[in-house]
């Protein structure tokens, strides 16, 4: 035990004399700076279409003071947080007279899902920017629980390294949204489940819970971190121990953790319940071009984005269970459960599946450091090839995660057809024109034209935009691009828009960076 403390007290000399901690703080550098690579991306327009909720929401939390989300499709926390970020933002900027008073903070303008302009882009780099930092902190919490719980800081630096380079925790590192806030919480109260699991103390009970009633509060999903903290508690102690009160004032600090971080799921309970049904009710019945054959497409896109982590994570979890190896079946529990979980509803999207990517990377990375430090168990014959398949598997493991993750950082700063578009319909198109745009369409400025909504082109057919004298109809890939992705599954949505397309003139298209907008002039069949 003295041994342990040893390890984590902090010396000066130490820290100079041994490699460790350097490399770990430059990972966290690069895992920062990488997250931060394309972070304007899009600005002043809009693209993401989950930002505006926790924009909005805590703009009008700092302007008016009023608490009250009056939104629970997702839990609060997050939105406090970048509540919160607003004070700062809002005393520099009244210092050197950008603003007189709260109310001079603008409101962005929302068009659609997905189309909108920020009317102050700081707004939204603010909101990005501590999305990227709390990002960025999982990379010490990833390498935290590597380190601790296999007892070798190699398995928690390589860990590091690939959450620092993971593409789909770099993406949502950028974005304004709930999902990479239930991650680091996620992996706080996990780190409190494996301290709790290998001394017992009862803050740490306490902290788990905590950090697990936190990470509720970042998403919902994230509650079921809960029962780690139940199994650390059981495996250190057995089932004799359910009568621990501690186990009790885990869970009681989960919820009061809870409710005071989303203390309106009690003081607006109705609106809560009915928004909480809702999502429920989203994530069961469908979401067009995010449904279907979920454990499928989970699989193939942690192959196709991830590497090959699911599968080392899959070797290590049954080693764990040959071997029935406590700190294994510790980390393997949340994933396989939550991994289970997800794949039962009829939504599935990289988001969703983001909370197992870092146990994932902590099991792999397990496996990975374990098979070279029990090489020399191995005869002279067997161990080179074992040592050159653990190398491969680890350069491949780094390089395509890699390679994924600049491919879609060079997307994110190379100008797409949105914004071209955006340019050339406000040069081309008559003033007072009537537009009508779907979905993840370019942004058309309604106070020049007359523009409107209709979420998905082909909710009405040719006939309705003659007849309400449309001049113009943009459509975008963002939209119609989720049907022709999967032609079989949507053969009547296909046919639809292939309607739709033969009926109008296209005046222009524009497909920059992959992404494809059409402009078409109405003129009656």
């Amino acid at each position: 035990m003295n041994s342990l403390y040893k390890d984590f007290r902090f010396s000066p000399t130490q820290f100079i004399r041994t490699s460790k901690w350097p490399f770990i703080i430059i990972v966290v550098i690069v895992g920062l700076f990488i997250r931060f690579w394309g972070i304007h991306f899009g600005l002043p327009s809009l693209y993401h279409p989950d930002e505006p909720e926790i924009v909005v929401i805590a703009q009008r939390m700092f302007k008016t003071g009023d608490l009250n989300p009056h939104f629970f499709l997702k839990p609060s926390l997050p939105i406090y947080l970048n509540a919160l970020a607003y004070i700062p933002y809002y005393l520099v900027g009244k210092s050197i007279g950008l603003f007189q008073s709260r109310t001079d903070i603008p409101s962005p303008i929302l068009l659609a899902m997905g189309v909108g302009q920020a009317t102050m882009p700081s707004t939204w780099l603010l909101g990005r920017s501590l999305t990227a930092i709390i990002g960025s902190a999982a990379i010490i919490l990833v390498f935290l629980i590597g380190r601790h719980l296999a007892h070798n800081w190699a398995v928690g630096l390589l860990a590091a390294i690939l959450i620092a380079i993971s593409p789909t925790n770099v993406t949502l590192s950028r974005y304004i949204t709930h999902d990479t806030f239930v991650v680091f919480f996620l992996l706080l109260s996990f780190w409190g489940s494996v301290k709790l699991f290998e001394e017992g103390k009862t803050w740490q009970y306490v902290a788990a819970g905590v950090a697990g009633g936190l990470a509720a509060s970042a998403k919902y999903n994230g509650s079921l971190i809960l029962l780690t903290v139940i199994l650390a508690h059981l495996l250190r102690s057995g089932l004799k121990r359910f009568k621990d009160y501690r186990l009790y004032l885990a869970l009681a600090s989960s919820v009061i953790a809870f409710l005071m971080t989303t203390p309106f799921a009690i003081l607006d309970y109705q609106r809560f319940f009915a928004d909480l049904q809702r999502q429920a009710r989203i994530y069961s019945s469908g979401h067009a071009g995010m449904e279907g054959d979920a454990l499928k497409w989970y699989l193939a896109y942690l192959w196709r984005v991830e590497g090959p982590l699911c599968l080392l994570a899959a070797i290590q979890i049954l080693h764990g269970i040959y071997s029935r190896s406590r700190p294994i079946a510790l980390l393997s529990s949340f994933p396989v459960l939550y991994f289970s979980f997800i794949t039962l509803f009829v939504v599935r999207n990289d988001r969703t599946l983001l909370p197992v990517i870092p146990f994932l990377i902590l099991l792999a990375s397990m496996l990975l450091v374990g098979v070279v430090q029990r090489s020399s168990a191995f005869s002279t014959r067997l161990r080179a090839p074992i040592l050159v398949a653990a190398g491969v598997l680890t350069v491949i493991s780094l390089a395509l995660p890699s390679a994924e993750t600049i491919k879609r950082g060079m997307r994110l700063t190379t100008v797409d057809s949105r914004e071209t578009a955006r340019k050339w319909l406000a040069d081309n198109l008559p003033s007072g024109a009537k537009v009508a745009i779907e979905s993840y369409a370019p942004f058309v400025d309604p106070g020049r034209f007359s523009v409107k909504v209709v979420t998905i082109g082909i909710y009405h057919p040719p006939e309705w935009y003659v007849s309400n004298g449309f001049d113009y109809l943009i459509l975008s890939h963002g939209m119609f691009g989720r049907f022709y992705r999967e032609p079989d599954r949507y053969s009547r949505q296909v046919s639809q828009y292939e309607e739709l397309f033969r009926a109008f003139e296209m005046v222009k298209t524009f497909d920059d960076g992959g992404y494809e907008i059409r402009v078409y002039r109405l003129t009656e069949r």
